[in-house]
């Protein structure tokens, strides 16, 4: 990409970075990379976009950005735009617009919605958006998106498609959400943490992540049945997903895919396993193409369609 071509910036906030890119919808993403957070505060978020954007602007030259998207985790409220509810990982940022980020004064016209949703509208874009897609993330939690004829789905209020919580466990462990039960409580990394902490100690540290998780297993045989557990918990929830929408196809990606938590032809086996025959060949299960790319990918995606650009 030229520095006299403009170009879409995808920005996708996570719990301890920002990860960003830019391109377009022709020829995809161009550019990938991501910025750390210095801390989880509303004055470092917006102060790592102010330098994302002036980084790709020294890339691509200036006044290049032509529109933003951002994806963000949270559900966002479709009629003010703002993010309602609960957000454990970035607390502060309940009750704020993500579009806020990039500040008034460039100019720049900028469009927001859910991380997993963009996850989902990336993966089913790089798959000529055709049909009915179904987007799902396992990672510290459980994110799900819908995305029909290469546009996402919200529901009646923006609180569409919230796989992490639905209710899997009657009277079950306590999810961040305030309530118990729920499929994010017992699938997600974070979750299985705390299962793991809660029924045998402080054996794994979050700042280990998944890895910290996976080592403990070799030592802890109660470890592998929890994260069977999960898997079991999870492909349940799948299953129903697919019975309830009869989707073209159903892309599983996120940080607990790549780093293997849930193998993923185990997995996809045991949610064949609880399919109707009829459901079994007709939905295709699928890794993310993208990977961590995915949202920022999404992003990019939701800007274009969001600001079109003028035929000249």
């Amino acid at each position: 990409m030229s520095t006299k071509d403009t170009f879409l910036l995808g920005l996708d906030i996570g719990a301890s970075s920002i990860k960003y890119g830019f391109g377009d919808c022709q020829l995809g993403l161009q550019f990938f990379s991501k910025q750390e957070l210095a801390q989880r505060s509303l004055a470092c978020l917006q102060g790592t976009v102010q330098d994302i954007l002036a980084h790709c602007e020294s890339l691509t030259g200036s006044g290049s950005i032509r529109a933003i998207g951002i994806g963000t985790p949270g559900t966002i409220d479709r009629a003010s735009m703002l993010l309602a509810g609960v957000n454990p990982n970035l607390p502060f940022w309940v009750g704020h617009d993500p579009r806020q980020l990039v500040p008034a004064h460039l100019g720049i016209p900028v469009a927001s919605d859910n991380d997993a949703n963009l996850m989902a509208l990336g993966e089913a874009w790089l798959r000529g958006s055709e049909g009915l897609t179904v987007g799902i993330t396992v990672g510290s939690g459980i994110g799900c998106g819908l995305v029909n004829g290469g546009r996402l789905y919200h529901g009646a209020h923006g609180w569409a498609m919230e796989l992490g919580h639905i209710i899997s466990v009657q009277q079950g462990v306590p999810c961040t959400c305030g309530r118990n039960g729920c499929l994010e409580a017992y699938t997600s990394v974070d979750g299985i943490r705390r299962r793991i902490i809660g029924e045998l100690g402080d054996i794994c540290s979050p700042k280990d992540g998944l890895l910290g998780i996976l080592a403990t297993r070799e030592s802890f045989p109660r470890v592998g049945e929890i994260i069977q557990e999960g898997m079991t918990i999870l492909a349940r929830g799948i299953a129903n997903l697919i019975v309830l929408l009869d989707p073209d196809r159903v892309v599983l990606g996120g940080g607990a895919m790549d780093g293997n938590l849930y193998p993923p032809e185990q997995l996809f086996a045991a949610i064949r396993s609880l399919l109707p025959e009829i459901n079994r060949s007709a939905t295709a299960l699928e890794g993310a193409c993208e990977g961590n790319r995915a949202g920022v990918l999404g992003a990019i995606v939701l800007a274009d369609q969001t600001f079109p650009q003028e035929s000249e």
